[in-house]
């Protein structure tokens, strides 16, 4: 029995040991975890403490009064649809104390303030010029200042072989011809550039001299700007002759235009002549090369008094060149001739008015609205931003002890940002329209005059 107490006593000893060891091993347990909660709590008031500082801090890019500044700003994160108000109350309540009104209503601003990046962005983008008019009837591009127009290039060749002794009425087609040129050329722009070649004027239309006049093709008026004078004398330098070596004169004409090249560059070439080749040259062929060369002329003829063959042939020349073909039996028709280019001229010009004032019309009113509804957008915005600070503002107010009443944000106070902005993006919107209208207004007017002055120039010619 007592053995048996014993081992009972020393069983309670040890188990009683036991449990003390046990309850040692917890208490430490308890305070491992007690210090590591400590430590994580520090860590995370120090975290958040971190964050209130750059919340605090991250209204100061607001503090401005210079809407062209807010238009540049990041919205706020309650912004457009992020707006809840229940949010931005709990915001409020971790407002630092003893701030000035100023800084509190700079602190909601910077909390709701809407993106009006886009409409800066736009308005950077504002180009109030207007592009070029289409070519005028005349080959002439009416071009705004410090824009190059096309450079036109006219050369003529005149056939001056012995068949163009032949007269019409009384008159040698010769005469007709040079008459025909000369008034031509007169009407060009004046920024074209003249060039006369005259082909078949050496020898005779024997065939003795068939040689001598097929190779015979000269410039006797350089390629350059015209002059009434030295074009009339250049005129005088030749008289009906040989054989008509039209392929030759193309091709050297071809050659006389090889550096005139370029997609501003126009190249037309005028045949003015009574009969088709005669010195075995292949014009059609010819013609085609000098469209489809790097010069892209346009080969363009007059034929005098031709027989049926003879049309047909220079006509193919004409469509092979990509040009028209016109021909004329009678002093009376060569002036009809003129008479009715000059009425298509008008009728063109007329035509030229009506395309770009329609085109600048569609253009100014295209960009106007679209600068109407960026400003709109953004005024609509300004509106809810006005809305929601006018809101915010009256929930701060009822906040307020009356030792506090000069932090109270009056609603004419609560919407000056808002007053700024509207204002701002009315007058920079208004601006740029206001110069699209007026320059849109000016080219019109342009228009109109120019294409009124050219029709009665060509009325009373």
């Amino acid at each position: 029995m007592k053995i048996s107490r014993l081992l009972g006593y020393g069983l309670i000893i040890c188990i009683l040991f036991i449990a003390g060891c046990s309850n040692d091993t917890n208490n430490q347990e308890n305070e491992e975890q007690t210090e590591n909660m400590e430590s994580n709590n520090e860590s995370t008031e120090t975290a958040n403490a971190e964050a209130k500082q750059v919340t605090n801090d991250n209204y100061l890019q607001y503090v401005t009064e210079d809407p062209e500044e807010m238009v540049q700003l990041e919205p706020g994160p309650y912004s457009g649809d992020n707006y809840d108000l229940e949010a931005i109350k709990k915001e409020i309540e971790g407002f630092p104390s003893g701030e000035s009104k100023d800084d509190y209503y700079y602190r909601f601003i910077s909390l709701i303030a809407e993106d009006y990046r886009f409409f800066y962005e736009a308005m950077q983008d504002v180009d109030t010029s207007y592009d070029t008019p289409t070519a005028q009837p005349d080959g002439e591009l009416s071009t705004p200042e410090g824009v190059v127009g096309p450079k036109m290039n006219v050369q003529i060749l005149l056939d001056s072989s012995g068949s163009m002794e032949g007269e019409i009425d009384g008159i040698s087609k010769m005469e007709l011809a040079k008459d025909a040129v000369q008034s031509f050329v007169e009407e060009l722009p004046e920024e074209a550039q003249v060039s006369l070649r005259v082909y078949g004027h050496k020898g005779t239309s024997d065939p003795a001299d068939w040689e001598l006049s097929c190779s015979s093709s000269e410039q006797i008026y350089p390629l350059g700007e015209f002059n009434q004078e030295e074009f009339t004398a250049s005129l005088e330098q030749f008289s009906p002759a040989g054989w008509t070596p039209l392929a030759k004169s193309m091709e050297e004409a071809m050659n006389d235009l090889k550096d005139q090249t370029g997609e501003n560059v126009n190249n037309i070439i005028y045949i003015v002549s009574d009969g088709m080749e005669t010195c075995d040259g292949d014009p059609v062929e010819t013609a085609k090369s000098l469209n489809q060369s790097e010069i892209e002329a346009i080969v363009n003829i007059i034929g005098f008094d031709l027989d049926d063959e003879g049309q047909d042939a220079l006509k193919e020349v004409a469509e092979a060149g990509n040009g028209e073909y016109s021909t004329v039996d009678s002093k009376e028709e060569l002036q009809r001739y003129f008479e009715q280019a000059k009425r298509d001229l008008r009728s063109e010009w007329q035509s030229w008015s009506n395309e770009n004032v329609s085109h600048y019309i569609e253009s100014q009113s295209e960009r106007v609205n679209a600068l109407f509804d960026t400003e709109k957008e953004a005024r609509e915005l300004a509106k809810i931003e006005r809305e929601r600070i006018e809101e915010i503002a009256a929930y701060w107010n009822e906040q307020l002890s009356e030792v506090e009443s000069d932090l109270e944000i009056r609603p004419f106070e609560a919407s000056k940002r808002q007053r700024g902005l509207r204002s701002y993006l009315f007058n920079t919107s208004f601006s740029y329209r206001k110069e699209l209208i007026s320059k849109g207004l000016d080219l019109r007017n342009e228009i109109r005059d120019k294409a009124s002055e050219e029709r009665d120039n060509l009325k009373n010619e």
